[in-house]
């Protein structure tokens, strides 16, 4: 009898031969998987399978619900943070300098920021009355959604406005001359920075207190709001101490006890209450969850870490023979669903990397246009892709002139805290404003960083801590086109000798 000889084109071998490596392996999978689960006639097999089945469920939800919930426990904490300094949701708010002991995660230290509070349940609608002026500001809810602009950036463009912030599911009437902003929770937190290109605080804080809130009940009547100035004076960041510990969990209670349940976050409220957070309940985590909880809270806060400071995407490099990231990662806030992301989907990874490096979301933040807003470059590494070591010494050369129509900066920040790096130097930045860096013969610009200065050179220096790494951004006011063709290109930091 003859051999039957079946001929197959190329592209059809390699579709048999992986079927055929397909029903292998599936013949073989009971062998080749290696699962921590054991069954008998369907069912788990002991004990152990059930436990380790709940405990992987309930750590997974726990992982992804701190993740999720992250912006709005560090909205809590910047809540919090300023009332030892006698701030008041809706009467009281304070304007900070942000020197390194106003702690504030990646706050520029080129403008002063005015923080204020809102109780919507307690006030109900809320008016933040702008006068014309270099005011730029935003404001978020307590999930940090953002929900308004104000300012150069707001309905004004700089020339006065009143923007009234409506509380959730607020039916009553719209006065004319407003601008509403509609929160979804009762809580919001307005960020507004005092734009003075003079560089003097104290003209800072006479502009703050310029700006007119009241509740709009009080229409007409003089505004009684007061703006205390922390300048000087320590405000640690609770998040800090809550981040990886069982405040957290804590605070997140807190928080969901006392605001809205939104349709929106129907799913992710699922996930807290499969881990015992529930709305109207007490949060008494047994042995058992307490354990999966503190190992969640450390394995999402350390996922986030590497999301921050080492996630591959191609698109977070501004140019891509250098180091430089883009912040935010893929570009705004998306206006439509006021997070980072399409109208079909929730960017994950760039909200891990933004919420754990900032606070304060905008759909202005990081736009990639030339025009009156900000862009900012951040980098942890060095020319060679090392991490940024504050036991070295380094130099940054930019190129000149800067593409930028206002100022730049560039601001040093501690890679544990996210918060500006904190010496006796008493600053963390470098600033066109301020230090008024001198460009050498070429145009450019020398920027340096290390535990000590380079003779000469120490009002162009930036002080670093042996030991502790490190990171930087370097942010443009009134960005211009030469960014934007790859005419002007940011060299990477170089490590000196």
């Amino acid at each position: 009898m003859s051999d039957i000889v079946i001929r197959i084109p190329g592209t059809m071998t390699l579709a048999v031969c992986a079927l055929l490596s397909g029903l292998n392996l599936h013949a073989q999978d009971q062998q080749a998987v290696d699962s921590p689960y054991s069954f008998k006639q369907g069912f788990p097999a002991d004990e152990e399978t059930i436990q380790r089945a709940q405990d992987s469920t309930d750590l997974r939800r726990a992982i992804e619900a701190y993740k999720s919930f992250f912006p709005t426990v560090a909205t809590e904490a910047v809540i919090q943070q300023f009332e030892p300094h006698g701030a008041v949701p809706n009467k009281v708010g304070i304007i900070m300098p942000q020197d390194p002991e106003q702690q504030f995660s990646v706050a520029n230290q080129d403008t002063p920021y005015v923080i204020s509070v809102f109780d919507l349940k307690e006030a109900g609608p809320m008016v933040i009355d702008v006068p014309e002026g270099p005011y730029i500001g935003l404001i978020d809810d307590h999930h940090m959604e953002w929900f308004g602009d104000m300012g150069t950036i707001g309905s004004g463009k700089g020339k006065g406005e009143k923007n009234l912030l409506i509380p959730p599911e607020y039916d009553g009437e719209i006065p004319q001359g407003y601008t509403p902003l509609y929160c979804r929770t009762w809580k919001a937190v307005m960020a507004m920075r005092i734009m003075v290109q003079s560089g003097d605080y104290d003209d800072a804080v006479k502009l703050a207190r310029e700006l007119k809130i009241y509740p709009l009940s009080e229409a007409g009547k003089p505004s009684g709001y007061e703006i205390v100035d922390v300048k000087g004076k320590p405000a640690p960041l609770p998040m800090l101490k809550w981040e990886k510990t069982m405040d957290y969990w804590r605070q997140l209670h807190a928080v969901v006890g006392n605001e809205t349940a939104q349709q929106r976050h129907r799913f992710m409220l699922g996930m807290l209450d499969a881990i015992g957070i529930r709305k109207g309940e007490p949060f008494a985590p047994d042995a058992r969850m307490e354990a999966l909880l503190m190992k969640a809270a450390k394995n999402g806060w350390s996922e986030m870490k590497v999301a921050c400071f080492a996630n591959s995407r191609p698109e977070r490099l501004v140019w891509k023979n250098r180091k430089w990231e883009y912040v935010p990662l893929a570009g705004p806030v998306n206006r439509e669903t006021r997070d980072f992301g399409t109208t079909n989907y929730r960017d994950l990874l760039a909200n891990d990397f933004y919420f754990f490096m900032a606070w304060g979301t905008s759909a202005s933040i990081g736009k990639r246009e030339a025009g009156p807003g900000s862009l900012y470059f951040y980098t942890p590494r060095d020319s060679s892709g090392a991490y940024l070591d504050g036991g070295k010494s380094y130099k940054l050369n930019v190129p000149g002139p800067v593409p930028a129509s206002l100022f730049w900066s560039v601001t040093v920040y501690d890679s544990e805290t996210r918060t500006i790096i904190d010496t006796d130097q008493g600053r963390g930045a470098v600033r066109t404003i301020y230090e008024d860096p001198q460009p050498n013969q070429d145009g450019s610009f020398d920027i340096f960083f290390g535990p000590t200065a380079p003779h000469g050179k120490e009002n162009q220096w930036v002080k670093t801590i042996p030991d502790k790494g490190w990171f930087t951004f370097l942010r443009i006011y009134g960005p211009q086109e030469p960014i934007f063709n790859d005419t002007w290109v940011l060299p990477d930091i170089e490590e000196l000798e």
